[in-house]
């Protein structure tokens, strides 16, 4: 039987309680009751097999039948500049957290139209869409972060640099070695300025490409974020 999934970083003690969110949904959308088993991850790759032990009317305690633990093979940070229409930025948040991506990085560029994005906002749409897919890891998700201090924030080994200044860039998919973590800088729809390009190669960042095709922002953030999952 598929057993539904719920989210929770409150675990202690071989317990686990549900927030006031996730517990209606539980209890009220759902109808689950004392005694079902459920699902829930901790966001960390964690997926935890639970009873239901109490039902109070903002909250839920389950018992921790059984622990499963999973670890991403790669870890992947994806640096964007964000997009101006804020629908395109969810359904981006929604679509690489579907694939799979451990951080997100949102930067301000040269010629960046916004400098700040709604955190509350894309943190519920990557919980919605970790549930979904069933996956165990939620990607910390950062706000805007100035092009020049980004590189504070990145440990990769890793780091590629998409644009469309340079027509001879290898593809993304020829550029992939055997390292664990990997990095990719997106820019804004204007693209990074050569300034911004020689910055990330002074902190070794290899210069690619996702193809011939003049892609969207958000449609560069989806494909480059597929292929780092290869």
């Amino acid at each position: 039987m598929k057993l539904n999934f719920f989210y929770s970083k409150n675990i202690k003690n071989e317990k686990i309680y549900l927030d006031k969110n996730e517990s209606n949904h539980c209890t009220k959308v759902l109808r689950h009751k004392i005694g079902d088993q459920i699902n829930v991850v901790d966001g960390f790759g964690c997926k935890y097999l639970s009873k239901i032990i109490d039902i109070q009317s903002d909250s839920c305690e389950l018992k921790i039948i059984q622990k499963y633990t999973s670890k991403r093979k790669i870890k992947i940070h994806l640096c964007i500049s964000p997009t101006k229409n804020h629908k395109r930025l969810e359904w981006m948040v929604e679509k690489i957290v579907e694939i799979g991506v451990d951080r997100i990085s949102f930067i301000k560029c040269e010629r960046s139209i916004r400098d700040s994005v709604n955190l509350d906002r894309l943190n519920k749409i990557a919980l919605s869409a970790m549930k979904q897919t069933q996956n165990t890891f939620l990607p910390i998700i950062d706000q805007c972060i100035n092009f020049s201090n980004i590189f504070d924030h990145i440990s990769s080994e890793d780091r590629f640099i998409a644009h469309l200044n340079n027509k001879e860039n290898k593809h993304l998919n020829s550029s992939l070695n055997s390292k664990r973590s990997r990095c990719i800088l997106i820019g804004p729809e204007g693209d990074f300025t050569d300034h911004e390009v020689s910055l990330s190669c002074e902190q070794n960042f290899i210069e690619v490409s996702l193809g011939n095709a003049r892609l969207r922002t958000e449609t560069s953030g989806v494909v480059s974020t597929a292929i780092l999952n290869l």
